[in-house]
């Protein structure tokens, strides 16, 4: 406690704003102020939190949006009370400069929602995070581009397959792929898989049965094409031909 976390406080809730009027004393208390910093916390004009507080909510509301901007106006639309808790427990910490805009905010708003927010909410703003992620990721976008200059040249990799570095495999409760609206989504157990791409849309998501789950789990380096459909066992023609077509689409 300090008074960092006093002002971070004041900055985010209306009722440590009031707590500084009209009982400056449980304040001090409570974050363990010296005079001296309480003095300087009560030299502020009222006016000004109040146009901070409303800054800072704006700032870290776009911040969110950057990343997940359909979570957030569920959020702000139907459930603004979540919102707002969200919100009024948050302290904003200086982000690394080489992170992407709003990337920090948005992977505290999803781990928050987990155990605050509806399932459906939950699912739909982890699957916002990993695409906001697949965007941003370095080797990602390397792969993407690589991927995209093997499609003009018709060269394609044999061997060893491996799942692309542009491509994620995701599970949700939920079928996030039939958002928004949020509220609506299907409860279905739903496996994703995300790539992210060398042109528009950057992110593309597919939904995927388990036997394409199960052919992409053993694309880890160590299996060529028939090592990998041999494994999956079932249908092999079929497993094959799903293969193919994985590789080439540059997912594998």
């Amino acid at each position: 406690m300090g008074v960092q976390d006093a002002l971070a406080a004041m900055l985010v809730c209306e009722a440590e704003s009031a707590l500084l009027r009209e009982d400056p004393a449980r304040l001090q208390r409570r974050y363990e102020l010296s005079d001296a910093e309480l003095a300087m916390l009560s030299g502020a004009a009222p006016d000004g939190y109040r146009v901070t507080y409303t800054g800072v909510l704006g700032k870290l509301r776009s911040a969110v949006a950057a990343c997940l901007p359909d979570t957030a106006a569920e959020l702000l639309g139907g459930h603004r009370a979540l919102w707002e808790e969200f919100a009024h427990g948050v302290v904003r910490r200086p982000q690394p400069v080489d992170r992407p805009f709003g990337m920090g905010e948005s992977e505290r708003l999803t781990a928050w929602l987990a155990s605050h927010a509806t399932p459906r909410l939950t699912a739909y703003a982890r699957y916002e995070l990993a695409r906001a992620t697949l965007v941003h990721d370095r080797d990602a976008v390397l792969a993407a581009r690589d991927a995209a200059t093997a499609a003009g040249s018709g060269d394609r990799a044999i061997g060893a397959l491996r799942l692309s570095a542009a491509a994620r495999v995701e599970t949700y409760t939920h079928d996030v792929t039939a958002g928004p609206p949020i509220g609506e989504l299907p409860a279905v157990r739903t496996r994703v898989l995300l790539q992210r791409r060398w042109g528009a849309p950057v992110v593309r998501a597919y939904r995927i049965d388990d036997g394409t789950a199960r052919l992409l789990a053993r694309c880890d380096g160590t299996r060529d094409a028939d090592q990998v459909v041999a494994e999956v066992g079932g249908d092999r023609a079929r497993a094959a031909e799903t293969l193919a077509k994985l590789v080439l689409a540059g997912l594998v």
